[in-house]
């Protein structure tokens, strides 16, 4: 009965952020058809980096590719104490790219949180109103900046979130990821279109220096390592709702990496999941208990019908029921990024996502983690 009773609970969760993916399509379709102005909406693209000379190279050359004007955008690239060759590669590319607007500064270090400083010392410099995010790893498509002139033009609206999703090869961890990772981004599109944004990523967000300014910065959750995205999301969100808006444009995706091993994943999600423990939102914690609940009584559900054979044809009946509403969520996600999505796919990765996420909430509550070689407490 708990089984069922949770089952149920996430049935009619997954099934709101289809609802709401159903409602944000219309809204791409839309944009995509959208006349940009001749006059251009000027952007400074700010990227945090430490020790990313083997990214960086991919993402300058995306940035020289963009479809937008030069004299439009400057690119601010923050160095978080590097040891390597990241500083070098930069420079060199800009002498490369003379027409192009990039400056390499130092991070100004002033609180626990190093990509929240960086942010904030770009910020500081920065020439233009709007400000956009992107991490030293990723890859940026042609027409980013003109889609989000488009979206700017359109909406009116001062905080963007946009879509992110993972360059993957056919191996196990990346399937693992690219499923783990439409479902966040379905989530993600789900709650916007159904009015209320309850996730972003911070390679791929947009917002005025005034609002920035407005909200004090990060003032209120600089004492947390991590979250320079979803706490802004959550602040805007709580002052100024009617500012929010999602970039649902298939020409506004950006590309980022998979971890390469089980470790540096287990120790992302932990970030991840301490970060969003975090959040003031109750339904954000209501959604992750519910998650975390299912996935728990599956792992453990193989047990019990060990013990009461009698219930066997309940226990599979329910294991089928959770892959086909995980399979049409990630369905639809997968629809938008252009990514296949079988139910055999689902089927493959069904106990190791119930393993992982299951572990990576009770690991982060206990335990530290580590990112960009920096120890974090909890």
């Amino acid at each position: 009965m708990i089984f069922l009773i949770l089952i149920a609970s996430y049935a009619v969760l997954i099934g709101c952020f289809i609802f709401g993916l159903d409602r944000l399509k219309n809204i791409s379709k839309i944009l995509n058809r959208e006349e940009s102005s001749q006059t251009s909406t000027p952007f400074s693209i700010v990227v945090p980096f430490r020790n990313e000379a083997e990214r960086l190279p991919a993402l300058l050359r995306s940035i020289a590719a963009l479809a937008y004007k030069p004299e439009y955008f400057e690119v601010i690239l923050i160095n978080d104490d590097s040891t390597d060759d990241s500083v070098k590669i930069i420079k060199e590319f800009a002498r490369e790219f003379p027409v192009l607007i990039i400056s390499v500064v130092d991070n100004i270090r002033t609180s626990i949180a190093p990509k929240k400083d960086a942010i904030t010392t770009a910020i500081d410099l920065a020439k233009h109103e709007w400000i956009i995010t992107t991490d030293a790893d990723c890859l940026l498509p042609r027409l980013w900046l003109q889609s989000f002139h488009s979206f700017i033009l359109k909406t009116k609206v001062e905080f963007i979130v946009a879509p992110v999703i993972y360059k993957t090869s056919s191996s196990f961890i990346d399937q693992y990821q690219l499923l783990d990772v439409l479902s966040l981004q379905g989530i993600t599109m789900g709650s916007f279109g159904l009015g209320t944004g309850l996730l972003c990523n911070g390679a791929n967000l947009a917002y005025t220096k005034p609002l920035f300014k407005a909200l004090n910065g990060f003032e209120n959750n600089k004492h947390i390592a991590s979250g320079d995205d979803i706490f802004m999301l959550e602040n805007v969100q709580s002052q100024f709702p009617e500012k929010v808006g999602y970039l649902a444009n298939k020409e506004a995706i950006v590309t980022t990496f998979p971890e390469t091993s089980w470790k540096a994943l287990i120790s992302q999600r932990v970030r991840w999941a301490k970060k969003t423990g975090k959040q003031k939102s109750s339904l954000i914690k209501l959604i992750g208990l519910i998650v975390f609940a299912v996935n728990l009584t599956i792992l453990l559900l193989p047990f019990y019908l060990f013990l009461y054979q009698e219930s066997l044809w309940f226990g599979i009946s329910a294991l089928i029921l959770k892959i086909i509403i995980d399979y049409l969520l990630l369905q639809k996600s997968g629809q938008f990024f252009g990514r296949n999505i079988s139910v055999v796919h689902v089927f493959i990765h069904f106990y190791s996502y119930a393993l992982v996420s299951t572990w990576v909430v009770l690991k982060s509550l206990f335990t530290n983690y580590t990112w960009k070689d920096r120890l974090h407490l909890h």
